[in-house]
């Protein structure tokens, strides 16, 4: 009796659909940068699947209330989409129709900033939501928690002085009530980097965990005297360490650990830091905390004497793998040098890793997972007062979001080749070095492109590449359809078969990305979410150092949010119209003051807001081809005066450089305009 009673049940529920597919979530959310404290950018919605996609369509798009394009993960709770933007400014929208629901814009910008500071406040890289808050760091070394309903201020924390070289540029990290954020030193070496926790609800710091040893004259921790032992003979004397955890943390829920991602040491070449240094802790490491305490607990050393700025602050993220048929917790890393690293998550030893892209400075990794380096890559050894390098600095992977499927194991990274020839120079502030990007050497063994690279973890092989022609490009998105999502420098988005890398659907969509989608179930559509639009001249946005390789001048467009479903049928909003330059009102300058000009407008650091040549993506930091400086008088009083400095939002004032060396930089600015104008060199960008 009791098995016919079972068999009829189980008749029964099968006729209401039990053999089905069940259905998904009405309403989902994306919480978390990633959409999980692990940071692997995947989610279990499969509406949209390799079946679907062709009927893929944008369902709306709307322009930003802001000057830069967005490039954070856009956060989904409640059917609100926020995102963080410059100058500490907080967005939400609404995610059914993209309307504004509240715009948050911070009023205390702090005077008296460094040159860091400053640059600081050019970007951001998105928020965190925690409770009823979403927090968001200011680029001036504070945090602000703002209530996720009515975008008032709650509270707000320093972390670091910015009138130091300290800047904060990552998006907080949240994690068991607490918020956590690092700093950048701008590659300087002349401050301390270091990672704190502050109390989510209240803004009350919580530890504070040094990635660098202090003067070695003044007590400290055991941890840091070893630590100090690393750095060589007289270090101090020439760097203060620097060591920045400037981006990449991420939480581990289940070991309550932080896994943070160190920067390098500066300057870059190692001659000119301590004699016989050893491994320069804990820079270029991954290091591990009890993330109540801030308790160090483990460190993996991936880049020993780094030269190259191949920081280990980008692509962190945790999961689950196979290691000899057994389950095993796993850190996943994949820093700027060209490897991919799969840790032991509560030990830090080393699984697995190899090489994703093509490098000049190592041949592979040992069974410890250090690098075996090439001796022409050493360049600081060699006779040469210049070399190729590659990756170049800002890495074969960036801080564009890597994705992971979780039922095969693979990590999806966003990769690319930028060959650089880089000089020895001392003026130089940026490393003390100079930079020349090629975009295809004469023999062909060199080339600028980008790459989305298919990482197998259990194989520790690549299982596939898909070019592209830009070089930067957008964070990824990877769903449990199959599917891996991406947008383009060049203003696409295309979607690709997560098993072949196919792309299995491609459009233009008006505006350059560096953002990473993000997907929720909204009334039973699945939709995804894309920031695009032009950025500013850093390697913050859309316009890197080197903007002609991170974003292609018609897609440098006003900042939008755009949001896809299955039968979308929006219309496109439309790329920006190609400029022609206009003759500069000044003459041409004496063209024996230019190459002095080049020389101090890279070297100074100027390229890091208005970016090589003065060719700034656009956004608030103008193009100086498009809009060089009226007069020799207008340029002394905005550079040495400060004349659009205001509120901490404008270009500060900078009063060390002499009459002779402001009148080259001015020379240079306008004979560049001037070849823009005539048809030459550099290739025109758009307002």
């Amino acid at each position: 009796m009791r098995i016919i009673i079972v068999a009829s049940l189980v008749a029964s529920l099968s006729g209401c659909g039990l053999d089905e597919q069940p259905a998904e979530k009405s309403n989902t959310d994306w919480e978390f940068l990633g959409n999980s404290s692990e940071m692997q950018h995947s989610s279990s919605l499969k509406a949209i699947n390799r079946d679907t996609v062709g009927a893929l369509g944008l369902a709306w798009w709307v322009d930003l209330p802001v000057s830069d394009g967005l490039v954070g993960n856009p956060l989904v709770k409640d059917g609100i989409v926020f995102q963080g933007a410059p100058n500490g400014q907080v967005i939400a929208n609404d995610v059914k129709t993209g309307q504004l629901i509240w715009n948050f814009k911070d009023e205390n910008a702090q005077q008296g900033s460094s040159f860091a500071g400053y640059w600081g406040r050019r970007f951001n890289r998105g928020v965190a939501l925690s409770g009823s808050n979403v927090i968001i760091a200011s680029g001036d070394c504070r945090l602000i928690a703002v209530d996720q309903r009515t975008g008032k201020k709650v509270w707000e924390a320093t972390s670091c002085d910015s009138a130091d070289m300290y800047a904060i540029t990552a998006a907080p990290r949240v994690g068991n009530g607490l918020v956590f954020t690092g700093n950048a030193c701008l590659d300087t070496g002349t401050t301390r980097g270091y990672v704190d926790a502050f109390d989510a609800k209240s803004g009350a710091h919580r530890w504070r965990f040094y990635t660098v040893p202090d003067d070695p004259s003044k007590p400290q921790s055991a941890l840091y005297e070893n630590a100090a032992k690393t750095w060589g003979k007289d270090w101090y004397s020439k760097t203060h360490g620097c060591g920045s955890a400037w981006d990449a943390m991420t939480y581990d829920p289940q070991l309550n650990l932080l896994y943070i991602g160190v920067g390098g040491p500066a300057p870059f070449d190692p001659s000119k830091r301590g004699e016989q240094a050893g491994d320069e802790l804990f820079t270029n490491s991954i290091v591990a905390l009890d993330a109540s305490t801030g308790e160090y607990k483990w460190h993996f050393k991936q880049t020993p004497q780094d030269a190259w700025n191949y920081d280990s602050s980008v692509g962190i993220m945790v999961a689950n793998i196979t290691v000899n048929g057994q389950a095993t917790r796993a850190m996943l890393s994949v820093p700027k040098s060209g490897f991919a690293y799969a840790l032991d998550a509560q030990t830090g030893k080393f699984i697995s890793g190899g090489a994703y892209m093509p490098m000049e400075w190592a041949s592979g990794l040992d069974a410890n997972g250090r690098p075996i380096m090439k001796r022409e890559g050493q360049y600081w050894l060699n006779d040469a007062k210049q070399y190729m390098q590659l990756p170049n600095g800002l890495g074969a992977h960036g801080w564009e979001a890597l994705a992971f499927n979780p039922d095969d194991e693979t990590v999806f990274i966003p990769a690319m080749s930028q060959p650089t020839l880089v000089k020895d120079d001392p003026d130089s502030a940026l490393g003390g070095q100079s930079f020349e990007p090629v975009q295809r050497s004469a023999d062909g063994q060199y080339e600028t492109y980008g790459e989305t690279v298919a990482w197998d973890v259990r194989h520790n092989s690549v299982k596939w590449r898909s070019r592209l022609p830009m070089p930067t490009n957008g964070g990824l998105l990877h769903t449990a359809g199959g599917l891996v999502f991406q947008g383009t420098g060049d203003g696409r988005m295309q979607v690709l078969d997560a098993a072949t890398g196919k792309t299995l659907w491609s459009h233009e969509i008006g505006g350059a990305v560096r953002a990473a989608p993000s997907t929720v179930m909204l009334d039973g559509e699945q939709y995804v979410l894309l920031a695009t639009g032009t950025g500013t001249g850093t390697a913050a946005a859309t316009g890197s150092l080197n903007a002609d390789s991170a974003s292609a001048p018609k897609a440098r467009t006003t900042p939008r949010l755009l949001a896809f479903k299955l039968g979308g049928v929006k219309d496109y909003p439309p790329f920006a119209q190609v400029q022609k330059v206009s003759a500069p009102l000044t003459p041409r300058q004496p063209e024996a003051l230019t190459a002095l000009g080049r020389k101090l407008f890279e070297g100074s650091g100027c390229i890091e807001c208005h970016g090589l040549r003065g060719n700034a993506a656009g956004g608030r930091v103008p193009n100086l081809i498009y809009a060089p400086p009226p007069s020799y008088d207008f340029f002394e009083a905005v550079v040495r005066q400060g004349l659009l400095s205001k509120a901490g939002g404008g270009m500060p004032a900078f009063a060390d450089l002499t009459d002779d060396q402001l009148k080259a930089v001015f020379a240079y600015l306008i004979n560049q305009a001037w070849d823009a104008h005539e048809g030459k060199e550099p290739l025109a960008g758009t307002h």
